[in-house]
């Protein structure tokens, strides 16, 4: 028996079109995983951007962190050194009304000769020094004179003269007024 197969085309038709059908699902499916993997890239790409950032905003935290604590070191350590300063600058103050007189008595010590004058009296007063004594002879009372002018200021001899009770020695009394820039010329 001969039979004939009228459908042969349509069978054909509807495997070609199961082919093109499975075709076309296979090339969503493949578009489809492209854009998941993709996307699934840009997401491991972006988390993993996102965690650099979030380290760099840590490490730029923890170093801001840092400069504000050293900040604050340096703010303290500068108020002590104010302190330190403003405490030296009292102490120099009220130490230096201390060096005055020091430095007056070595002065006058380095000029009076002691085998010649000797001083009795010595009072000092912001510029003016009022000194008395005696000595061997007038001579040793004029040359203290200009040892005085030479190293503290003017000096103004008030009284000289013989000692009543030892007629051989001098009594003397000067005022010695000293220079505004301070005492001591002895560096010039």
């Amino acid at each position: 028996m001969v039979s004939i197969n009228l459908l042969k085309d349509q069978r054909r038709d509807e495997r070609r079109v199961r082919r093109h059908t499975k075709s076309e699902v296979f090339a969503g499916i493949g578009v489809l995983a492209s854009v998941c993997a993709f996307w699934g890239w840009g997401a491991i790409d972006v988390t993993d951007a996102t965690q650099r950032l979030e380290q760099e905003v840590q490490e730029k935290q923890a170093r801001v962190a840092f400069l504000q604590k050293t900040h604050q070191e340096v703010l303290m350590l500068e108020e002590r050194r104010q302190a330190m300063i403003t405490e030296q600058d009292r102490i120099k103050v009220s130490t230096s009304a201390l060096a005055r007189p020091i430095h007056l008595l070595s002065t006058i010590s380095r000029m009076v000769d002691p085998l010649d004058v000797w001083l009795m009296h010595l009072q000092a007063n912001d510029e003016k020094i009022t000194l008395s004594g005696f000595s061997r002879s007038l001579e040793d009372v004029l040359k203290l004179a200009k040892d005085f002018e030479k190293m503290l200021g003017p000096v103004d001899v008030v009284d000289a003269g013989p000692y009543v009770e030892q007629p051989d020695l001098f009594q003397f009394s000067m005022n010695v007024l000293m220079d505004s820039t301070g005492h001591g010329r002895e560096n010039s």
